[in-house]
């Protein structure tokens, strides 16, 4: 009965935080089909009196969703793909090559994990005006991989030092190079760490505004945090649109975690993995 009632209350304690974590999501996908109107007047639990489907369509087309979810795509696929393939072959290098300053240089990119992203606003945009890279889509790619590296090399090294050496050797001698090695028999074996990498990455990307802020000064290049931007006006908010452009922009990540949850679960606990 006590091994009951403690479950019972473990299982309560769940439903609540539950719910409370769908109490957001239950209440805009509402909002988004209702008139500003009643999202001001009515109760935030209210049914939609008329149900306004249009919003989703006004959103889409009238609000350029369209354009900013497939600039959005296109920045996140990207940044999570040359993410995961240098901080894997740096990790790589850093973990099983003997040279002087492995320890120094890994030292420098995790410092990048002690550094707020605000601090490097301002060199950055220098940086990348100088270079000419504002105005097209290398001058936000750029600083969101090089932020994306300091993580991704410190879960991939302390994965790397983990696996036994064996592997390589055996490799070796069936007559594999570096190369080969590293995508034949390692890329396989540390596959949760470039799950974790990969999750940390597109939801840091997917969801960042500032930095798409400051580096993104061409409308037709907009991200979906910035797009969002474009339903609120000086006197007035379109609240429905709006509601329903944010429904758009979160249904990836529901739908990533809803048919990857299992890969994340074990991603996330692989990624604390320390040696």
């Amino acid at each position: 009965m006590e091994k009951r009632l403690i479950q019972g209350i473990a299982y309560l304690i769940i439903v609540v935080f539950a719910l409370i974590q769908i109490f957001p999501l239950a209440w805009l996908m509402l909002s988004s089909l209702k008139t500003d109107n009643a999202i001001i007047t009515k109760s935030a639990f209210s049914l939609p009196d008329p149900w306004v489907f249009k919003n989703y369509v006004k959103a889409w087309i009238d609000g350029s969703i369209e354009q900013y979810f497939l600039n959005s795509i296109l920045i996140t696929a990207v940044c999570v793909m040359v993410t995961i393939l240098l901080s894997g072959m740096i990790s790589y290098a850093i973990a099983r090559m003997e040279w002087k300053l492995n320890n120094i240089v890994l030292f420098v990119f995790l410092a990048g994990l002690m550094v707020p992203i605000h601090v490097t606003l301002i060199p950055l945009f220098i940086i990348l005006k100088n270079l000419g890279l504002l105005g097209n889509y290398l001058g936000i790619i750029l600083p969101y991989i090089a932020v994306g590296l300091p993580l991704g090399i410190f879960v991939f090294v302390n994965f790397i030092r983990n696996l036994p050496r064996e592997l390589e050797q055996a490799a070796a001698i069936d007559g594999c190079n570096i190369y080969q090695t590293f995508f034949q028999i390692i890329f396989p074996v540390i596959m949760p760490a470039f799950s974790a990498v990969a999750i940390f990455t597109f939801l840091n990307v997917w969801n960042e505004f500032i930095m798409a802020a400051t580096f993104i000064n061409n409308v037709e290049m907009r991200t979906l945090p910035l797009g969002l931007m474009a339903f609120q006006g000086t006197y007035s908010t379109q609240w429905a649109p709006m509601s329903a452009a944010i429904v758009i922009a979160s249904l990836p990540v529901v739908l990533f975690y809803i048919f990857f949850s299992n890969q994340v679960e074990k991603s996330f606990t692989a990624g604390a993995i320390l040696k």
